[in-house]
């Protein structure tokens, strides 16, 4: 493909790259809300409630060593740009190996983390006991979760787009198929949900390795193993995602004044808040697929220093998601009452949400933008852009919420957490000039 085709990207280009990547990111919140309804099915609004504090709690983790995934796609798609077997192989191993301290590291934390969390979030006995029976299986899945990112994010970079997909969606299926029979058939309670998940992952783990064993077709030598002993490469991996750390890091601060606000409300707000914010994630989470793919072509613009793909990246991508979101947002309104009632089966829970359903709209067309440019400034590698607009919404969350939260209660909290994402959006646009300066 020359120069001048690249620039005339066509909507069937896009859609062939971002399609495959809006269907396997949005099985992850799938997962969640899949959880969350089984729990909600249960006898008490504790077991929601446990769960998505046990979810958030890991969340915080993971979500922390997500640019695990992101800088490994880039450092093997350099690789393979190269055509250099050694780099490939470093691209691979290096954050294999970080992956594994981590985790190690996290396992051996748990419990002093688990018990400031339980402190921290403040919810009812019941709560606590159930997550900390969820909580305490789940902690074994530290090590599958953080190698699937670092082979997820190979296999991305090596373009091996089919295999990817494979692994993120059976990875789910199989993670929900799980959930049913241990909760319903094998009665094993809020532990069937924890131990269909750590399953999962260790499936998913097995199917990357799998992938890349067939189709990665890696050379191993004694030289390449040889470069695994130098510390320097993996200190510079390390400060290469500093500002996508400290993103990461405003946000689960974000997350978890939310839902630290809706504890103090209550098991119910804090159950009623979990059920919505499940179903507003799988939108959320289809738009952050749209954005994987738009960082693909934002990243070949700067590669060729072709301002024209960018601008044209840019207006597909917000096109695409007008409609999406349009869409979207009339099928989950207009089927709120169903969705809810499938998330959980408990009165109180349910006529709650349903009181807050208008945010199922709200939030997306608040998030939307934001969420997509984001996928443009990662492509580019404009990560400072984001750092400084996290750090400006993590301030103005917690001033919003302190404030709309003593007049409006739970919707105050709702509020907060819409215009956050809003004022994200607001920022990124003005940010956008910015980019230009890089071509």
């Amino acid at each position: 493909m020359g120069d001048n085709m690249i620039s005339q990207l066509t909507y069937k280009e896009y859609l062939a790259v971002t399609v495959p990547f809006m269907l396997s990111t949005a099985t992850q919140p799938l997962l969640g809300a899949v959880n969350t309804a089984i729990m909600g099915h249960m006898s008490e609004a504790f077991y929601i409630a446990a769960v998505s504090l046990g979810v958030i709690l890991f969340n915080n983790i993971y979500w922390l060593f997500g640019f695990l995934r992101v800088s490994t796609t880039s450092f093997s798609a350099q690789a393979l740009g190269e055509a250099c077997e050694e780099r490939r192989f470093l691209a691979l191993f290096r954050p294999l190996i970080i992956a594994i301290v981590i985790s190690i590291l996290f396992i051996i934390i748990y419990p002093f983390i688990f018990s400031y969390y339980a402190e921290f979030m403040q919810p009812q006995a019941q709560v606590i006991e159930l997550m900390r029976r969820y909580c305490d299986i789940v902690i074994w899945g530290a090590p599958f979760v953080l190698l699937n990112y670092v082979m997820l994010g190979w296999l991305m970079g090596q373009m091996i787009i089919r295999y990817t997909m494979f692994m993120q969606i059976s990875m789910n299926v199989v993670n929900i198929i799980l959930s049913f029979a241990f909760v319903f058939m094998l009665k094993m309670d809020i532990e069937g949900v924890a131990y269909a998940s750590l399953v999962a992952q260790i499936y998913g783990c097995i199917v990357g390795f799998v992938a890349i064993y067939f189709r990665g077709k890696l050379k191993l030598s004694p030289q390449y193993v040889a470069q695994l002993k130098k510390i320097k490469p993996f200190l510079s991996m390390m400060k290469v995602n500093t500002d996508l750390m400290l993103r990461t890091i405003c946000l689960l601060t974000i997350n978890n004044l939310f839902a630290m606000a809706g504890s103090s409300l209550g098991t119910t707000t804090l159950a009623a808040n979990a059920v919505i914010l499940e179903i507003i994630f799988i939108l959320v989470y289809f738009i952050d697929g749209m954005a994987n793919g738009v960082s693909v072509f934002a990243g070949k613009a700067l590669g060729t220093k072709d301002k024209q793909l960018l601008s044209r990246t840019l207006q597909i991508g917000l096109r695409c998601l007008a409609v999406f979101i349009a869409a979207g947002l009339i099928v989950v309104y207009l089927s709120r009452s169903y969705l809810i009632s499938i998330m959980t089966n408990l009165p109180e829970v349910s006529l709650y949400a349903d009181d807050y359903s208008i945010f199922l709209v709200i939030h997306p067309i608040c998030a939307g933008v934001g969420l997509l440019l984001y996928g443009i400034y990662t492509g580019i590698g404009q990560t400072a852009s984001i750092r400084n607009m996290m750090f400006i919404a993590v301030i103005f969350f917690y001033i919003c919420q302190n404030i709309l939260m003593g007049y409006f209660g739970n919707y105050g909290i709702w509020m907060t957490y819409s215009l956050t994402y809003l004022l994200e959006s607001a920022i990124l646009v003005l940010f956008l000039p910015q980019l230009k300066r890089k071509f």
